[in-house]
């Protein structure tokens, strides 16, 4: 993560764990517990979409693609400001974040509203973020082609990966 740029060294008077999680195939998740800093942060309350609605709003068509983007999340920059909030001690540093982490309170919705302003008001009959993905849903092939060729643009043209 230093390596690309993901996190810096810190001088913060704030400091997370971290916690390390073998995942299923044996390989291994890095978290950081934001418990303590969640607790104290102001909630973002940009909306998700529920259940119901991704439901509704996927329902009818034939054709579906789902884009999880490389690190969705660690692709946001942080805010200067807010760079020291996200500190987390390891056992021989403490260390700060650069782009936006997972696991802080604020993150789905940052992202979400960051999709949401990049993606425009004009395709949300046929594309939709939830979380970290985005899903697009089509009636026809050819139109699918389409909608997925534009969306993939609009996110290379903003550096998404």
């Amino acid at each position: 993560m230093l390596q690309t740029n993901q996190i810096r060294p810190s001088n913060s008077p704030w400091s997370s764990p971290v916690i390390i999680h073998k995942k299923r195939d044996g390989s291994i998740r890095f978290l950081v517990d934001y418990r303590k800093l969640n607790s104290l942060t102001k909630k973002d309350s940009f909306p998700q979409p529920t259940t119901e609605e991704l439901l509704h709003r996927l329902g009818g068509h034939c054709f579906y693609a789902k884009l999880d983007l490389k690190s969705g999340y660690f692709q946001l920059p942080m805010h200067e400001t807010d760079k020291d909030k996200t500190a987390f001690i390891t056992q021989d540093a403490l260390w700060e974040f650069n782009v936006l982490p997972q696991g802080i309170m604020n993150g789905p919705p940052t992202f979400q509203r960051t999709m949401h302003n990049l993606l425009g008001y004009g395709r949300w009959d046929y594309v939709m973020v939830y979380l970290d993905d985005i899903l697009i849903f089509s009636r026809s092939f050819n139109e699918h082609t389409k909608h997925l060729n534009e969306i993939l643009s609009i996110l290379a043209k903003a550096n998404f990966q």
